[in-house]
């Protein structure tokens, strides 16, 4: 694994000043430590969409046809409680530009022509344990057959306090080892703990891994940076 060391304060003094064996000075140390798990958790995107365009009555055939939607999904056995609170909506516009040409009396006479045209959009978000793979077909599949348009928008961890505790441990446990190697190397040893910093979150990475929902695995990141007694 890479790592990066930032080392302050720290002069060889029994080199350059003949200083007294036994003196502490601070060394300052970065570890990162990694976990990975199993994701629990899968979210699908489920959108309808309208191309007319008198948006009222857009709105009206996307809402009615998301109700239809959902019905379906509720009898393929998706619960209240997977379907999150709320939906989006949004607009897309599509225009494209050409030029038509045709003889008239021997004259070639040529023509602009703009064509557009705007889809109101209407999604929700199911959200199913991951390692259900064949229910997470039957949803996919109730909701295409229903008319909507739908895909795997994600895999998550529903709770990540225990694996982002162990990357923690890794971390500090790297820094340990950066920082012993780089004492023995100035000719010191390595003292206790001063100062430990962690770095805000670093967020939680998507590893692939398999074709099923329980080969979808989270890389969990900690990175620390501790200062340690250097003793020469």
């Amino acid at each position: 694994m890479k790592w990066s060391v930032v080392l302050f304060c720290v002069i060889i003094w029994n080199a350059l000043f003949g200083a007294a064996v036994g003196d502490i000075y601070p060394l300052t140390v970065e570890g990162v430590g990694t976990v990975t798990v199993p994701a629990d958790i899968v979210t699908i995107s489920v959108s309808v969409e309208s191309s007319n365009e008198n948006i009222t009555q857009a709105q009206d055939e996307v809402g009615e046809e998301m109700n239809r939607v959902i019905s379906a999904l509720k009898k393929a056995g998706v619960k209240d409680e997977e379907i999150l609170p709320g939906q989006g909506s949004g607009i897309s516009s599509f225009q494209s530009s050409s030029k038509v040409c045709k003889t008239v009396n021997n004259t070639t006479v040529c023509e602009n022509v703009t064509e557009s045209a705007s889809t109101l959009q209407r999604s929700t978000v199911i959200r199913l344990q991951a390692k259900d793979e064949s229910r997470i077909d039957k949803v996919l599949n109730a909701a295409r057959s229903a008319g909507a348009n739908a895909y795997v928008a994600g895999y998550y961890l529903k709770d990540s306090s225990d694996a982002r505790a162990e990357a923690r441990k890794k971390a500090l446990a790297d820094a340990r080892k950066n920082a012993a190697a780089i004492a023995a190397d100035a000719g010191g040893s390595l003292g206790k703990a001063m100062d430990i910093f962690a770095y805000p979150d670093l967020g939680i990475d998507y590893s692939y891994g398999g074709g099923s929902g329980e080969g979808r695995m989270m890389d969990v990141n900690s990175r620390v940076m501790v200062t340690y007694e250097f003793i020469l």
